[in-house]
């Protein structure tokens, strides 16, 4: 019988605090490097403070505290919601995050409203939006809703509003 709870050991500890902290502390440091390696996040403004200084003041405070994490007295404690997950949760997260890098990356030649309303509208059903027209009506709006706020503002979005049409 001790054999056997020693092999579940691994799957429990990838449901603690500890192991989220560290791959969210990975996670944090690898977007850091891809950041790093951009133009934009060297670039210094006007007030002589780089355009990556913010981003990188947010994401130093999120690997701290996800090391913190790793460390505090609760790291071996496994919450109720992380208990229950599964292969099947992990493949929908990263469908999900693949969806949305499919998205991102359809902007700069198609605009940003149809793949925005696209990954939307598929998100609201997939999250349980009923009915399915109402996920259709809503996601083209809120892609307008978001492009004219950003518009207002003076925040050039990726892709424009429709590219190909210019």
């Amino acid at each position: 019988m001790q054999h056997n709870s020693g092999r579940r050991a691994p799957a429990r500890w990838w449901r603690t605090n500890q192991a989220v902290g560290l791959l969210i502390a990975v996670g944090v440091l690898l977007l850091f490097v891809y950041l790093w390696q951009q133009d934009w996040f060297h670039r210094e403004q006007r007030d002589g403070i780089t355009l990556g200084f913010f981003p990188g003041l947010g994401l130093a405070a999120m690997l701290i505290t996800a090391l913190a994490l790793t460390v505090d007295r609760w790291r071996h404690t496994v919450v109720e919601e992380m208990a229950t997950l599964g292969w099947r949760d992990l493949l929908w997260a990263v469908a999900v995050s693949v969806a949305a890098l499919a998205m991102y990356a359809l902007m700069p030649p198609l605009g940003m409203l149809l793949p925005m309303a696209t990954f939307q509208g598929l998100m609201m059903l997939l999250l349980g939006l009923r009915p399915w027209y109402l996920a259709l009506a809503l996601a083209p709006a809120i892609s307008l809703i978001i492009l004219a706020v950003f518009t207002l503002l003076g925040i050039r979005l990726p892709g424009d509003f429709l590219p190909l049409l210019v």
